[in-house]
């Protein structure tokens, strides 16, 4: 099949998604410890000295980590990466046979995960806030997709949900390959959310700032890896 070009250049909303994710984590730890601090007299996480949410918050980010990596690996860190949407295959493979976008449903789990790390305003506004971008996100890519493939786009709409999969996964078409080296590439970022959540709960004394650092290095570690990997 020949591979359709990108369309058209996305929003600025879209090419700055990275930064609009920061931007929601950040004003969920600054908003819901501004709320805890008045309501409580203190920081409060909503994980804080439960093991069980804490096991719940590691659960969700590695989820989201196995689920990324799964469905980069049928794609390439330079596209999961790229600035503007791009169309050249409308994968029906791996994950993508059970949800059309298994890399935001991956999001809405690390939403979860992370969330929980912050009191309860700010999980709350953390997870919503996600849940609304990534639909703003998906619907954007969407769009292109059902412009340069049409009705079978359409059919495959029809069959697979965007965020909540199917139980039971449609035919595979194509004959797209994955590759792990390429899906680890691609998720070189949210490996490094997960090991800054571990961080968290295993440094008691400066938890924060190590998941914090571990957020910034990743995003500065992924974009050079996916210029590296940018595809033609």
């Amino acid at each position: 099949m020949t591979a359709a070009p990108a369309i058209d250049r996305s929003p600025w909303w879209y090419r700055g998604r990275t930064w609009i994710f920061a931007a929601i984590y950040f004003a969920g730890f600054f908003i819901g410890a501004a709320v805890s601090v008045a309501a409580y007299g203190k920081y409060l996480p909503v994980a804080g000295g439960s093991a069980a949410l804490v096991a719940v918050a590691a659960f969700c980010a590695a989820l989201c980590y196995v689920l990324r990596v799964w469905g980069s690996s049928y794609l390439h860190a330079g596209i999961v990466w790229n600035a503007d949407a791009r169309s050249d295959t409308l994968l029906i493979a791996g994950p993508f046979r059970y949800v059309r976008n298994p890399l935001y449903l991956g999001n809405v789990f690390l939403a979860i995960g992370v969330g929980l790390m912050a009191p309860i305003a700010g999980c709350l506004l953390i997870v919503v806030a996600n849940v609304i971008f990534t639909t703003a996100l998906a619907r954007h890519e969407e769009a292109i997709l059902e412009a340069a493939y049409g009705e079978r786009f359409r059919t495959y709409a029809a069959q697979v949900p965007a965020l909540i999969p199917r139980l039971i996964p449609v035919a595979a078409q194509g004959n797209a390959q994955p590759s792990l080296v390429q899906g680890l590439l691609s998720e070189v970022f949210t490996g490094a959310i997960l090991i800054g959540i571990v961080l968290t709960f295993v440094d008691k004394r400066h938890g924060e700032i190590d998941f914090f650092v571990m957020y910034a290095g990743g995003i500065i570690a992924q974009r050079l890896i996916a210029r590296g990997q940018r595809p033609a």
